[in-house]
């Protein structure tokens, strides 16, 4: 039991120091190149601090676990959201959060939403059909995700505008070589994560329910959290915005290759009794979504207690979600 403890506190300690270094690399080459901080955080670090949800996805449909794999995934995408709530927070009162960034993210928000749509649907809607072993909701997934990153990559492209540079940023081959070292101890670290959170947690005896919808859905988005506290330092909010929509695009993406890997027929209407409750962290996190999305497009200065009024609402739905999720023995 101590020795995972230790391998858990170990990882944990590795995927912050990682991925707050992440975060600059990544800017100085969005910088370099001229492809763009939110592009960056949507693709790049999106996919990066993904790479832990995949692997407890993937894994859980491998084991005949289908309810630990689609909770992590839309977990996840719950807890993701509620990051920008802890970044307001940081702010110590330079907020609101979101009020710093553009507003092409609200193409990534809907993305987000319509991907777990659609994966809602595929709960509800058993299809008899498959393609290659895979559920034509899975398939719309896939498609949905690769298309939604080139609108949003054009998107970002026609709303960037010049801007003085107050220094210049780092050689590009050396933001490559310190983003590719940084990825793979992330990477590394995050199966080390996994593994030993889920023996504590059996351990401890959690259910497998809990396990996937809210804790190991938390300690796999830590890279994420990690790197938006990189992001934040060094004032790439757009980064830290495309990092956290995309990682819930990616999130849902992840359901597809799950899929791939189930081999009871399609994942999506095969939960055995847990459909409601997916249904429901799912639903969640579209409801707190569509309150960032919201408050990036109102752009409001209120504040209350030194945090935007959009964080302080982003708080109440996150304790409200998971004392509906805790309630209901989720």
């Amino acid at each position: 039991m101590a020795l995972h403890w230790i391998t858990f506190g170990l990882s944990s300690t590795a995927i912050i120091l990682a991925g707050i270094r992440l975060a600059p690399y990544g800017d100085a080459i969005g910088r370099r190149t001229g492809i763009g901080q939110g592009w960056i955080g949507l693709l790049f670090l999106a996919t990066l601090t993904s790479i832990p949800e995949m692997t407890t996805t993937i894994t859980g449909a491998m084991i005949d676990a289908p309810n630990i794999a689609l909770g992590n995934a839309f977990g996840s995408n719950l807890f993701n959201v509620v990051i920008v709530a802890v970044l307001d927070v940081l702010l110590l009162g330079r907020g609101p959060f979101l009020l710093k960034v553009r507003s092409y993210h609200i193409l990534s928000g809907t993305m987000a939403i319509l991907l777990t749509s659609i994966a809602a649907l595929g709960m509800v809607v058993a299809s008899p059909v498959q393609w290659l072993g895979i559920s034509p909701f899975s398939w719309l997934i896939l498609i949905g995700y690769a298309v939604g990153v080139v609108i949003l990559f054009h998107a970002e492209k026609r709303q960037l505008e010049a801007e003085e540079e107050s220094e210049e940023p780092m050689a590009l081959q050396k933001a490559i070589l310190g983003f590719v070292v940084c990825a793979l101890v992330v990477i590394a670290s995050g199966v080390f994560l996994i593994r030993s959170s889920k023996e504590i947690s059996l351990m401890t005896g959690l259910s497998a329910s809990f396990m996937g919808a809210v804790l190991v859905a938390i300690v796999t988005s830590l890279p994420e959290l990690a790197t938006s506290i990189g992001a934040l330092r060094i004032g790439a909010y757009d980064m830290i915005v495309g990092n956290l929509f995309g990682s819930n695009m990616f999130n849902i993406l992840t359901i597809f290759f799950a899929d791939a890997s189930f081999r009871d027929g399609a994942i999506l209407s095969n939960l055995r009794g847990g459909a409601n409750d997916q249904l429901i962290v799912a639903i969640c996190g579209i409801v707190l979504t569509g309150i960032a999305m919201a408050a990036i497009g109102i752009r409001s200065r209120r504040k209350i207690l030194g945090i935007g009024v959009d964080s302080l609402l982003l708080w109440i739905a996150y304790l409200l979600a998971a004392a509906l999720i805790v309630s209901r023995g989720i």
